[in-house]
């Protein structure tokens, strides 16, 4: 966390993430993200299970982070969160069939992966992937570099030979863009494929 933002409250720093200023949100998750995940670790034994449980955390925190109320800390919303996500995680594996026919062994034949973190990974990210492949081109990349590969800003705007400036812009439309879609996919009765809204 850069030494002038480490002086803002959560508020002031929610508010400059929602406008478009992503190192904001770093900032917010380089304060609180060390006790969630204690509380993660606590609930979640298995390490690759716990992985993608603090990953989700993230996403659902950035995805809806526009809709913080100050009724309760930060820290308290956040931790609140990770707890629904656990919770939701082990209902999701109970749902899961114990015995698989044999063509399908060798999907969980991993001795690292659990057919939970095997399954539930997959499909979450099979939607982002499709949402984020009907995204434009300038979007896409710039989703791709900084929040799958964990570029920073510098990084990405030099791989893209462009500038910080426009790629904070591009990444802020780029996470509107794939937030509508994604709702759009979760609306019941409406089609698979939704066309990307115009951003210019």
């Amino acid at each position: 966390m850069t030494s002038h933002l480490a002086t803002f409250e959560d508020t002031t720093l929610i508010e400059l993430a929602l406008a478009g200023q992503p190192e904001c949100f770093s900032a917010l998750m380089d304060r609180h993200l060390f006790a969630v995940k204690r509380r993660i670790c606590a609930m979640v034994p298995n390490v690759t299970d716990r992985d993608d449980v603090i990953q989700e955390v993230m996403f659902k925190v950035w995805l809806h982070l526009s809709t913080f109320r100050s009724e309760s800390s930060f820290r308290t919303w956040i931790t609140r969160v990770a707890i629904n996500e656990v919770l939701q995680a082990y209902r999701r594996e109970r749902r899961r069939p114990t015995c698989q026919p044999l063509g399908d062994i060798d999907a969980f034949a991993s001795p690292v992966e659990s057919p939970f973190q095997s399954l539930a990974r997959v499909e979450r990210a099979k939607a982002v992937r499709r949402a984020v492949g009907g995204l434009p081109a300038k979007y896409r990349q710039v989703l791709i570099l900084h929040d799958l590969e964990q570029r920073t800003a510098r990084e990405t705007a030099r791989f893209l030979q462009s500038t910080i400036p426009a790629v904070k812009t591009q990444l802020h439309r780029g996470r509107l863009l794939l937030s509508s879609a994604l709702q759009e996919r979760r609306r019941p009765g409406r089609p698979k494929a939704v066309a990307s809204p115009q951003v210019q």
